[in-house]
């Protein structure tokens, strides 16, 4: 494999494996503290200032950074197929894309209901579940793609 697909693969999956971190760390964490809240509204109101903040923190490098690398990673490595390398590598690229197809087509849309809905605490008791289950699975396709990303290179 050439050093530029090499490091391209790398930074892949170093993001990949941090969104898929973060996502998972969420769903365990936070997401099961505000569900047990005894203040719905406040629940919902916490979850829509992190719907706020969270497109400006840092988190935003890891997970347009995944996307893109991983993008450009599969591409890169098309030429090389059938070889295991590049399988392994394609195949994670498609599994980090796909962490941020789930974000995308299921929890920016369910972030959006429940910022519209005022901090309603009915809102978020319909929220939570749906969206921790697209989370935990954005978590789970991510740090899969990520170990595929990194056994790539080590084949």
């Amino acid at each position: 494999m050439q050093t530029a697909t090499t490091i391209l693969i790398a930074i892949a999956a170093l993001t990949t494996a941090a969104a898929g971190g973060v996502y998972l760390g969420f769903s365990a964490l936070v997401m099961p503290a505000l569900a047990r809240s005894r203040d719905g509204a406040g629940a919902a109101a916490a979850m829509n200032r992190i719907n706020v903040l969270a497109p400006r923190s840092s988190f935003l490098i890891a997970f347009l950074g995944s996307a893109l690398a991983c993008v450009a990673a599969g591409v890169l490595v098309l030429g090389r197929l059938p070889a295991l390398d590049a399988l392994l590598a394609l195949l994670g690229a498609v599994l980090g894309v796909a962490g941020f197809a789930i974000t995308v087509a299921v929890n920016i849309p369910l972030n959006n209901r429940l910022a519209a809905s005022g901090d309603d605490a009915a809102a978020f008791a319909a929220f939570e579940r749906p969206w921790r289950r697209a989370n935990s699975a954005r978590g789970a396709v991510s740090l899969v793609g990520a170990a595929s990303l990194v056994a790539a290179l080590a084949v």
